[in-house]
């Protein structure tokens, strides 16, 4: 018997981690809980692949990526008709109608690193905290001391992880890197906080409850 996580349905599926959670939530696949996280049964995984009804693909990461910025109103630096197209795509559906099309804004990539690190890596300058890590800084009373949670761009990522030592193989990992193509790469120079709309969706993408209800009230808020 062959056992996936919600991020390896999500893969196989083309869909956020989050439509992977309500699909097992509405019981369309047979899940099973370990422990606080959601896990699934290939075999069932593939009956599920093999007869859905087609749903939307996600967007590449450049559209995705717009899609945010335009949904925290930081999407002056757009081309008008990239622009436009964002502000189309999330007119009457706002950021909550959309976070399954966001997935391949980044390639997640779970890490064990010794605690003792994770204060200096917090403030890697060559990282953007986000998700948990990013809550407090949008109001959101969400804390999670002991997990790390930020983007990294494509070039910057094989040297964070040898510097620091991470461990991609642990069983418990608490670090969550999400990297990010540098052709695409949407943070400035000097950013070290993801905008609200990042964030939001982080949060929504969690195996935990409570960080998905508070990204659902961030999705929310107005810009």
């Amino acid at each position: 018997m062959v056992i996936v996580d919600v991020q390896e349905a999500a893969r196989q599926l083309g869909v956020s981690p989050r439509r992977v959670r309500k699909i097992l939530a509405d019981k369309l696949v047979p899940g099973v809980r370990i422990g606080r996280a959601w896990a699934v049964e290939q075999r069932h995984l593939d009956r599920f692949k093999d007869h859905r009804a087609p749903i939307g693909r996600p967007w590449s990461p450049s559209s995705a990526w717009a899609a945010l910025a335009a949904a925290d109103g930081h999407d002056s630096a757009l081309a008008p008709v990239d622009r436009s197209r964002a502000r189309h795509r999330l007119s009457g559906r706002g950021l909550l109608g959309v976070v399954d099309r966001l997935a391949a804004r980044a390639q997640r990539q779970d890490f064990y690193g010794h605690p003792s690190v994770l204060r200096r890596l917090a403030s890697e300058p060559n990282l953007i905290l986000s998700g948990v890590s990013a809550a407090a800084d949008h109001g959101v009373d969400v804390l999670a001391s002991d997990f790390l949670e930020a983007y990294v761009p494509l070039s910057q990522a094989q040297d964070i992880v040898k510097r620091y030592a991470l461990d991609a193989d642990a069983e418990r990992p608490n670090i969550l890197l999400r990297i990010v193509g540098d052709s695409v790469w949407p943070f400035a120079s000097g950013d070290r906080v993801a905008a609200r709309a990042v964030v939001a969706v982080d949060l929504l993408e969690s195996e935990d409850d409570r960080s998905r209800r508070a990204g659902s009230a961030l999705a929310r808020r107005p810009q």
